[in-house]
């Protein structure tokens, strides 16, 4: 199954800390209230405009990528674009800004229920990449460029999510280089 997400899908609402908004992508199960009610994962994307602490998600592990800007130093770290760090919910974490605001990607997922993963992929303009998916749910954001797969097209801040599929060939667009994240769900 594949189903293309727009911005017509996403949801803006406050961080959970309430110092910034975020764009949910999708969260699950479907219709829970972030952050009031237990989910199991959720996905979204954030515009950060000022060094701020991240929200706390007690028994929930996370995982973070910049798609747009210079880079967010997480405690000291620097999280430039291409990379994906994973930390603890319950860990305490400031986020400060490199160089001007960016958009980051995130998967908060329970760590007692869900596994997940997510990788960076790029490729040359007109070229395509093969992802074979080995979880039960899958998300492909598209970060730069778009792709066509299977009579769909995503753009740039679009999300492809796949189920039931063990591969998938993504064809970057003939007039940009494509970069995605893969993010990857699957119950333990």
């Amino acid at each position: 199954m594949l189903k293309v997400l727009t911005n017509t899908d996403y949801a803006v609402m406050p961080w959970k800390n309430g110092l910034g908004t975020t764009t949910q992508i999708e969260i699950n199960p479907l219709g829970s209230t972030f952050p009031k009610d237990d989910f199991l994962w959720r996905v979204s994307s954030a515009t950060v405009r000022t060094s701020n602490p991240f929200s706390k998600f007690p028994g929930y592990d996370r995982l973070l990528a910049v798609w747009q800007g210079c880079g967010l130093r997480l405690n000291g770290k620097n999280l430039t674009p291409s990379n994906v760090v994973r930390f603890s919910g319950e860990e305490f974490i400031q986020g400060d800004l490199i160089d001007g605001e960016v958009l980051d990607l995130g998967v908060i997922f329970h760590r007692d229920f869900i596994q997940a993963e997510m990788t960076y992929a790029s490729t040359l303009a007109g070229q395509s990449l093969e992802l074979y998916l080995n979880h039960d749910v899958h998300f492909i954001f598209c970060a730069q460029g778009s792709f066509c797969t299977e009579g769909h097209t995503v753009n740039e801040g679009e999300c492809l999510r796949v189920e039931k599929l063990k591969f998938i060939s993504v064809s970057a667009a003939q007039t940009l280089d494509l970069k995605i994240y893969l993010i990857q769900l699957s119950r333990r």
